[in-house]
């Protein structure tokens, strides 16, 4: 058996170390908890849901599934979609801006 001496200061730098160390572990293990759980909470929307959020009709709706445009399930002959996926595609839509770019156009508009 090997004894291994250090001094009382480097034996507490060590086991701050360590309780730091211990301590990013349980925060990092208690947040991914916290997002399983909210995964767990999925709302799921039917067919009907979705046309009236997207603002599309029952035809869209069935190109966008067999495009494999959105994400959904079939629960007994009934399609079911996530909401986060209805959300990601409402987020998709969305145009953002350069005030660069914009100033360019309104440039070339003007010519």
């Amino acid at each position: 058996m090997d004894v291994i001496i250090m001094e009382s200061k480097a034996h507490q730098e060590l086991m701050a170390k360590l309780d730091h160390i211990n301590e990013f572990i349980r925060s990092f293990l208690k947040a991914k908890e916290v997002k399983e759980s909210k995964e767990d909470k999925e709302v799921w929307l039917d067919s009907k849901a979705v046309c009236e959020r997207l603002n599309i009709s029952n035809r869209t709706l069935y190109r966008l599934r067999k495009e494999r445009l959105i994400g959904y399930s079939n629960v007994r002959g009934h399609y079911r979609f996530k909401e986060s996926d209805v959300e990601g595609i409402l987020n998709g839509r969305l145009i953002v801006s350069n005030p660069e770019t914009m100033d360019e156009l309104r440039q070339t508009c003007k010519k």
